[in-house]
């Protein structure tokens, strides 16, 4: 939600509504690690940083410098009827959008550096204002601290914690049994809340694992998490109106323009090389990211979905399809031809660049890799220069 101003909060109307460039006074800067295109100042304000990004008309276009618009979270406590806030941002990487707790983000940048996936310790304000995310106003404090004072102001209230619960890993491996929540988590250092959470299907993990009532025995379904998809779209637009809107249905949009999960007559699918348990190739020229956890220490879940793909201009009339990925902080520009021709016809040296692949389809954007050729850059000019001396003969 947007900021609450109706609050007249001093920090939020003089600091949090700011999107003004100029540097408020003794402001500092530090770019925010994880996402590169972004810094934060010791005041909490968020910044997008100059870029060049694909153009929706092909080739690459300038984002200038630009304060972000901070979001609040607001939730409802029962026990003392009103409501709390907490400042966040919204970081986009690889076309998704990611909510940060800026008190989270200005303290490891501006006061001490802590494993952000660390969620046993917790952002505390010096002034009780939560608005107030100023890197002087922020202290450190452990989850177990903060729950106690939670309960002790009467904000909260207890859970079962006394069950009996049983530890698997993602993947769905049994590791141990403990006779109640508290044991479990004094041995593994695991805050009990976050255990009885995953339990009640309030988190996904905790500590890296899953956690079920030792009297319940999980089924494979158990370690898929649900993820709600964000758009129900299975036209990619974007792309559409760069290959000049040709007449398509666009409820059964052709490959290169289908966002769809159900694969298409025909489709069949191999690992990309070098991220083959994350990302994978159809020979109709879509590309998915798969079902995976991240490798980080909270664990999070991507759910398996089709990557948009863009287009680089060669000239006017000639272009290339590609689609950018990301993994462990690496971004990878995978281009079409040379992937569809790798994994569906014949290997080849990737790093070569003395080899291209030629797309003979007309339209370019319909692929078929029956009418890709590979051949050696040198090869491929010399055939363009012989066609330009007999056409000028």
């Amino acid at each position: 939600m947007k900021l609450p101003t109706e609050i007249e909060d001093n920090y939020i109307n003089t600091v949090l509504s700011n999107l003004s460039l100029k540097d408020l006074p003794h402001e500092q800067w530090e770019r925010i690690e994880g996402f590169e295109n972004y810094a934060i100042s010791n005041y909490g304000r968020v910044k997008s940083l100059e870029r060049m990004v694909p153009s929706p008309h092909g080739g690459e276009q300038k984002l200038r410098d630009k304060i972000i618009r901070p979001q609040v979270f607001r939730y409802f406590n029962k026990h003392l009827k009103a409501y709390f806030y907490n400042v966040r941002c919204n970081l986009c990487l690889e076309g998704k959008v990611y909510g940060r707790s800026t008190a989270r983000l200005v303290y490891y940048h501006f006061v001490e550096k802590f494993d952000m996936d660390d969620l046993s310790f917790r952002i505390s304000f010096k002034d009780e204002n939560r608005f107030n995310v100023h890197f002087s106003n922020l202290g450190k404090i452990t989850a177990i601290e903060l729950r106690n004072k939670v309960l002790n102001t009467g904000r909260g209230k207890k859970g079962n914690y006394q069950q009996a619960v049983s530890q698997y890993t993602v993947n769905g491996d049994f590791v141990a049994s403990y006779e109640n929540i508290y044991e479990a988590g004094n041995k593994l250092g695991i805050h009990h809340t976050y255990i009885l959470a995953v339990i009640n299907k309030k988190r996904t993990t905790a500590g890296t694992f899953r956690w079920f009532a030792k009297d319940y025995k999980p089924t494979k379904k158990d370690f898929i998490p649900h993820v709600k998809s964000t758009s129900k779209n299975i036209f990619n637009t974007s792309l559409w109106k760069k290959i000049g809107e040709p007449p398509v249905d666009q409820s059964n949009p052709p490959a290169c323009l289908n966002l769809s999960l159900e694969n298409l007559p025909g489709e069949r699918w191999k690992p990309i090389p070098d991220l083959e348990k994350y990302f994978a190739i159809s020979n109709k020229g879509r590309i998915k990211r798969l079902d995976t956890w991240t490798e980080n220490k909270n664990k999070t879940f991507w759910e398996e979905r089709i990557i948009s793909l863009f287009l680089e201009p060669y000239s006017d009339t000639n272009y290339y399809l590609y689609a950018n990925l990301s993994h462990k902080g690496k971004r990878f520009n995978i281009r079409l031809n040379k992937y569809l021709y790798y994994c569906f016809v014949k290997k080849f040296d990737l790093n070569d660049r003395s080899i291209i692949i030629i797309n003979k389809n007309k339209p370019s954007w319909n692929l078929d890799i029956s009418n890709l050729e590979l051949c050696f850059a040198a090869d491929h000019l010399n055939k363009i220069k012989d066609t330009t001396l007999n056409y000028l003969h």
